[in-house]
C-alpha cells in the first residue's frame, strides 16, 4: 500500500512494514526527503492530486491517503490514532468497493449536507462555497453534466482507493481538477474552502455516486 500524506510532520509514524509513505508538502520549504506539491492551495488537495498525478502511471494496487499528524481528532471507531486505523483497514474491502473513506462513523456529512442546486439565501449572502456549488461542480467535471440535487458521504478527506478505481478517470481530468485549485474561479473562495469542497466530493471524484 501506498501512503499519500500532507502537512508539516513525517506520516512515517503512522505506516506499517508493508506501506510506502509518499509524503507531500505545502510549505514554502518543504524538508528535502518530501515531495512538493503542485499547488500550495487547498490544504490536503493539493497533495493528492499531485500524488495521482505523479504516480498514475505506477500506482500500486492500494493507496492510502492520509493527513500527516499520528492523531487526528475526525479518527473515530478505533481511537484518534492513524496507526490504529490503518491496522484496522481490510486490502479486500477496498478491492471490493474501490474507494473506502477511513471514518466509520456518518455523521458529519450524511446522509446529504450539500445542496448544489439549492443554496441558501445566508449562504448566497455570506458568498459561502455553497453558493457556488453547482458552478463548481461542473467545472470540475464537465459542463454538461448534471448537477446532483444532493451530495453526502462522510467527513474529514481521509480514504483509501484501488488502482484500478483512480484509472476510472483518465490522468487529464486528475490534472485538470490540479488546475481549478490554481485557477481563476478558484480564486473566488479561500484555500479553506477549496479543501472543503474536495472533502465534499472526494467519494465523486473516484467514482462514487453523489451520495455514498
Amino acid at each position: 500500500m501506498t501512503c499519500g500524506g500532507f502537512g508539516h510532520t513525517s506520516s512515517n509514524t503512522v505506516l506499517s512494514n508493508d506501506t510506502t509513505a509518499f509524503i507531500y508538502s505545502t510549505d514554502k520549504r518543504p524538508e528535502l526527503d518530501l515531495h512538493l506539491a503542485h499547488s500550495r492551495r487547498g490544504r490536503e488537495v493539493s497533495a493528492y492530486l499531485s500524488y495521482v498525478i505523479d504516480y498514475y502511471d505506477n500506482l500500486p494496487p492500494y493507496s492510502i491517503f492520509i493527513h500527516a499528524d499520528e492523531k487526528q481528532r475526525h479518527n473515530d471507531l478505533f481511537g484518534p490514532k492513524t496507526s490504529t486505523i490503518l491496522q484496522n483497514l481490510r486490502p479486500e474491502a477496498v478491492e471490493a468497493k474501490g474507494y473506502l473513506n477511513l471514518r466509520c462513523m456518518h455523521s458529519p456529512g450524511c446522509p446529504s449536507h450539500v445542496s448544489p442546486n439549492n443554496p441558501t439565501k445566508s449562504d448566497i449572502k455570506a458568498g459561502d462555497a455553497r453558493a457556488h456549488f453547482a458552478r463548481i461542480y461542473r467545472e470540475l467535471f464537465g459542463m454538461n453534466v448534471v448537477v446532483p440535487d444532493l451530495i453526502g458521504a462522510p467527513c474529514c478527506a481521509q480514504f483509501a482507493v484501488s488502482r484500478n478505481q483512480i484509472r476510472r478517470r483518465p490522468k487529464s481530468d486528475y490534472v485538470h481538477m490540479m488546475g481549478w485549485v490554481d485557477g481563476a474561479s478558484a480564486r473566488l473562495i479561500d484555500s479553506y474552502a477549496v479543501g472543503w469542497v474536495f472533502e465534499s466530493l472526494w467519494h465523486v471524484v473516484f467514482g462514487m455516486e453523489a451520495i455514498e
